[in-house]
């Protein structure tokens, strides 16, 4: 039997931990209203991490909504993402999709992030700082 909660270890935490991701992705799953963007791990079990801007949801429900359906999807395809460390940011028009859509589309991002073994890094332009 699987385990589908979402403890503290499979959370990124720090900084640094969204920072590997954002500047060394491996992978990138995108739609209009949401960017998935993927770095491999040497742990062995997929890690989450969530953006959702107040830019882009202005209200502290629409931007809680938006985690808590983006954390229920990931909690059920995290064993099918192994080794990768995953940030879900929320683009603008996201809060005006209904749970059922966001969670169809989310759960679409992660089958096609599971579908790029080896990404997609060949194609992005190196980040300045």
């Amino acid at each position: 039997m699987t385990t589908t909660v979402f403890p503290r270890q499979v959370r990124l935490l720090t900084a640094g931990d969204y920072r590997e991701v954002f500047d060394q992705a491996d992978a990138k799953a995108q739609s209009k209203q949401i960017l998935i963007l993927a770095r491999r791990n040497n742990l062995g079990f997929a890690r989450l991490g969530l953006v959702v801007a107040k830019k882009h949801a202005k209200r502290a429900v629409d931007r809680n909504e938006i985690k808590r359906i983006v954390r229920e999807s990931f909690r059920h395809h995290q064993f099918e993402l192994e080794n990768f460390d995953c940030v879900v940011l929320s683009r603008v028009g996201a809060k005006d999709l209904d749970k059922t859509e966001l969670r169809h589309m989310v759960d679409q991002l992660w089958t096609r992030l599971r579908q790029k073994p080896n990404g997609n890094r060949s194609r992005q332009k190196p980040r300045k700082r």
